[in-house]
């Protein structure tokens, strides 16, 4: 399982994932293994991924896609064809694998972005996702902050900290304490966690 959040105010987008991801041997025990959820798309998008493993191969396709496309840079076109690709990805991949075992059929991505043109501070984001393999994947609603899967009392932080105009540096940190605590507390949430940022001056990854 991955844990997944993104948020943004007028400074920016913050993004904070973990990378654990699973698979299971002939036994049917969970081995772990460490995966980067984390992609830029582009200089002013990125894209988060969780739930089923086919979720990250998908994620590298649809950014190598959107890479060969010119002027696919504007979130809302990325986001408008990253949920026909995405789709038709996971349907191959259920056509040729069967159904996911029941409790992880969850698939979902989060792709954030800027561009001046978008209603001010001029951040958005976005959530696309399956809950039990249906097709296609859903554009599910949002505000300016997103936890997956969700969790009231990071939300509610979030809500707080976004209302009182915090930094990005101080959003990273709440972030990064939400994390290593979920990793503590649940044995699918490990390190490294992976954290970005997107400004106006375009997307950067955060070391922490």
């Amino acid at each position: 399982m991955t844990q997944a959040l993104a948020a943004y105010n007028e400074q920016g987008i913050i993004l904070a994932t973990d990378s654990r991801a699973s698979r299971f041997d002939a036994t049917g025990r969970a081995e772990y293994f460490a995966l980067k959820k984390l992609l830029p798309l582009g200089r002013h998008a990125a894209l988060l991924s969780g739930g089923a493993g086919v979720s990250v191969p998908l994620s590298l396709a649809l950014r190598r896609e959107i890479g060969r496309r010119r002027g696919l840079d504007h979130p809302e076109d990325m986001v408008y064809f990253a949920r026909h690709f995405l789709s038709q990805g996971y349907q191959r991949h259920l056509e040729r694998h069967g159904s996911e075992p029941e409790g992880f059929r969850r698939i979902y991505f989060i792709l954030a972005g800027y561009a001046a043109d978008l209603p001010p501070p001029g951040f958005s984001l976005y959530l696309l996702g399956s809950e039990e393999n249906e097709l296609p994947l859903r554009n599910i609603p949002t505000g300016n902050q997103v936890v997956m899967p969700r969790n009231l009392g990071m939300e509610m932080r979030l809500v707080k900290a976004l209302s009182l105009g915090v930094s990005l540096e101080e959003l990273l940190a709440l972030s990064k304490g939400f994390l290593e605590k979920m990793a503590a507390a649940r044995e699918e949430v490990g390190p490294p966690f992976y954290f970005a940022t997107i400004t106006a001056a375009g997307y950067r990854e955060v070391l922490q």
